[in-house]
């Protein structure tokens, strides 16, 4: 099954192409089934709630991460639902991650205020990595919206290591379990470590790129020792969601808005992109073949599947609409509309003539962001 969501699993290996698709919206989670070529809905379930990522175990177990009702956990392909909170004390979760750590099976979930939660039986109970909240940043970690608390954004599990993205604040990179975390100072001032995404691959053992929302796209190529600031694509400046092939460390594929969130409700449109890079992120050519030009909308998830002999990548918009490209992103259709894929509150920023928001356009950066996007030209 592929995973759609703003914070969960965006990567998969399949025998065959998938039929069928789980997408976190903020109306439930939406189940997409192909037959006929076609994709059409099979089921809608958690209504009422915003879904912020999806993950799933090696079986199959799927858990979505909600918006102030914690972890849902679904044994049968998402047609019925469980609360699983044993454990779990902060309900507002942004992204969630299963995976092999240290030859065990876990599930990992983030929250705002920024801790990680971890299960080893399957998310029947859950324990708090402590060690999160020990790094020396911690009391500098901050979000632009209200509350202004920051959260953990992304979370990879890498074999022995585990990442925590935090959004603003650190790349924390953990080899003992959890017990611990290192702060790898992607920039030496917390308010400028806005990460996104993390992006690892095997055949890369010691680069790290990482989707930085102030500062653009950052990689380091010896572990997080030193970092260098990468092209963002033309005309781009915050980007989000970001993949790259199992099978080639050098193809990576990512979507972006111009300018910053400010920016866009400003001018009323995120001008939402997906490009692609051939060589690791140090250049980009901008994707269309079906993708609109120019939107209002942000793309808010972005996944990639591979079978042998071929891959599919698939994107989802803070409209909901749901695209599909199978020849490397040259081109794309639409295969589904379903509620608004979207990271925290960007899809009513992004309404079309919305009211003032309280929750979305009262934003305060740090000065140097201030300056920052001063000078992006709308």
């Amino acid at each position: 099954m592929i995973l759609l969501s703003n914070g969960g699993t965006n990567q998969h290996r399949s025998p065959k192409r998938s039929d069928r698709m789980a997408i976190g919206t903020v109306d439930g989670v939406v189940v997409l089934e192909r037959s006929g070529g076609a994709w059409n809905i099979k089921h809608k379930e958690l209504s009422g709630v915003s879904v912020s990522a999806v993950t799933a175990l090696e079986d199959s177990t799927l858990f979505a991460a909600t918006h102030g009702v914690g972890v849902a956990r679904s044994e049968d392909g998402g047609k019925s639902w469980v609360w699983t909170n044993d454990g779990i004390d902060r309900f507002d979760l942004w992204s969630a991650r299963a995976g092999q750590l240290k030859g065990r099976e876990v599930v990992c979930v983030g929250s705002l205020p920024a801790h990680v939660f971890l299960s080893e039986n399957r998310g029947k109970s859950w324990r708090e990595l402590t060690g999160l909240r020990k790094v020396e940043s911690a009391g500098q970690w901050c979000f632009p919206p209200p509350p202004r608390i920051g959260h953990v954004k992304d979370i990879v599990i890498d074999g022995d290591k585990l990442w925590v993205g935090i959004e603003i604040g650190a790349l924390l990179v953990s080899s003992d379990g959890g017990a611990s975390f290192t702060d790898l100072h992607v920039d030496p001032r917390p308010v400028e470590c806005d990460i996104h995404r993390i992006l690892l691959h095997p055949q890369r053992p010691d680069r790290i790129i990482v989707a930085n929302g102030i500062v653009g796209l950052m990689s380091s190529d010896d572990g997080g020792a030193a970092w260098r600031k990468n092209p963002m694509p033309p005309e781009a400046n915050y980007p989000d969601a970001m993949v790259v092939h199992p099978d080639d460390p050098d193809l990576v594929f990512l979507s972006a808005g111009v300018g910053w969130p400010s920016h866009w409700y400003k001018i009323g449109r995120a001008r939402g992109k997906i490009a692609r890079s051939r060589d690791g992120g140090m250049s980009w050519e901008r994707l269309l073949g079906g993708l609109p030009d120019g939107q209002r909308a942000l793309f808010s998830a972005l996944t990639i599947e591979v079978w042998p002999g071929g891959y599919g990548l698939h994107a989802v918009d803070t409209d909901g609409q749901v695209f599909e490209s199978l020849d490397g992103g040259d081109h794309w259709t639409i295969i589904a509309d379903v509620p608004p894929v979207s990271k925290g509150e960007f899809h009513r920023g992004l309404v079309r003539d919305r009211v003032k928001l309280a929750t979305v356009d009262d934003i305060v950066v740090s000065d140097v962001a201030e300056r920052r996007l001063a000078a992006v030209k709308l």
